[in-house]
């Protein structure tokens, strides 16, 4: 698989689009056929259809019937290059395959799987979303191959895909076919990590540090006794002790600190949404990668200090979908705003 880039298309193809997706309805898989594929001559093949008119024009001028042979036979070719690269897309089947997360700002990876009839083979078949980079494949000597497009990520949330262009100039350039599927491919974008100075950021936010004290002295757990100081509470003191001979002790009970970590909303005030989402995403990454416990308060969820990967994806889960609509209520929203 080869990469390129493409340069965006003029207002027509946006037409050629709405008129694609009336042929290819979303789903989770797509095959081409003669309703969903369009082919069109290339520039070279504009040039071609010039340079047959001239040979043409050059054979009624002179009478060369060899003229009017090379005329014919490159209509011919013309011809079969159409019809070549029609079947070179026709029947190829396309599969939306599980997309891997990013965080905003990377390119998001769309996995497609592509497969064939086994008695058909496709050659040069390009895949990109408009304006993006362009994955090459070739189902010649293998059934399937699994091709990734990628599109550049711009907002945190379910990113739903745009409709993937497939196209191919096989087997001479003097067309282009091309179809335009709308499968269903989402991935998750996490909020861009911003960097921050994490050890002044926990400890001003009452995150607990390695110098700070276990216990403080409280009232739930009884931890030893002390000698009587004047002004202490003839409750505390330990009577079977004194008559024991061992003098005025009093108990002592203490309340031991929280040691683990809270990553809370409240740590980046003054901030907007997205760039405390930002920080505190930095901060997931770095504390996972210490292998450090920790948890996460956001206005009106809290999730329990834990570590481990399973842990950190469930953060930035919680994070990239803070305040977003689900997929489902975005598509709900589209077809309510559609007249």
């Amino acid at each position: 698989m080869t990469m390129e880039t493409t340069t965006p298309r003029p207002w027509i193809t946006r037409r050629i689009e709405a008129w694609s997706a009336r042929r290819n309805p979303a789903g989770a898989q797509a095959e081409l056929n003669r309703r969903n594929i369009l082919i069109l001559p290339t520039a070279h093949g504009i040039l071609f259809i010039l340079a047959t008119l001239v040979v043409f024009i050059a054979a009624i001028n002179y009478g060369n019937s060899l003229a009017f042979g090379l005329a014919f036979f490159m209509v011919s070719l013309f011809i079969i290059c159409m019809f070549h690269g029609f079947n070179n897309l026709h029947g190829l089947r396309l599969k939306a395959l599980p997309t891997r997360p990013v965080f905003r700002g990377e390119d998001a990876a769309f996995q497609v799987l592509l497969s064939r009839h086994a008695r058909r083979s496709h050659e040069g078949i390009e895949l990109f979303f408009r304006g993006f980079t362009v994955s090459k494949a070739s189902l010649v000597d293998h059934e399937e191959e699994q091709v990734s497009v990628f599109i550049r990520s711009t907002k945190r949330g379910e990113f739903k895909a745009p409709s993937l262009t497939v196209r191919g100039q096989f087997p001479s350039g003097l067309f282009t076919a091309w179809s335009i599927v709308r499968l269903e491919m989402r991935c998750l974008v996490y909020p861009e990590p911003v960097p921050v100075a994490l050890h002044h950021v926990l400890n001003s936010g009452g995150g607990i540090t390695e110098e700070s004290p276990l216990v403080r002295e409280g009232s739930e757990d009884f931890h030893g006794f002390r000698s009587f100081n004047p002004g202490d509470s003839l409750k505390q003191v330990a009577w079977k002790n004194v008559a024991r001979g061992q003098g005025m002790l009093v108990k002592q009970f203490v309340d031991y600190l929280d040691q683990r970590l809270w990553l809370d909303w409240d740590m980046f005030y003054g901030f907007p949404d997205e760039d405390r989402l930002s920080r505190l995403c930095y901060c997931v990454l770095k504390l996972s990668s210490a292998n450090t416990t920790y948890g996460l308060k956001l206005p009106g969820l809290e999730i329990a200090p834990e570590t481990g990967k399973g842990h950190r994806l469930q953060v930035l889960q919680a994070l990239a979908r803070y305040r977003v609509p689900s997929a489902r209520e975005a598509d709900a929203g589209a077809g309510e705003q559609q007249p």
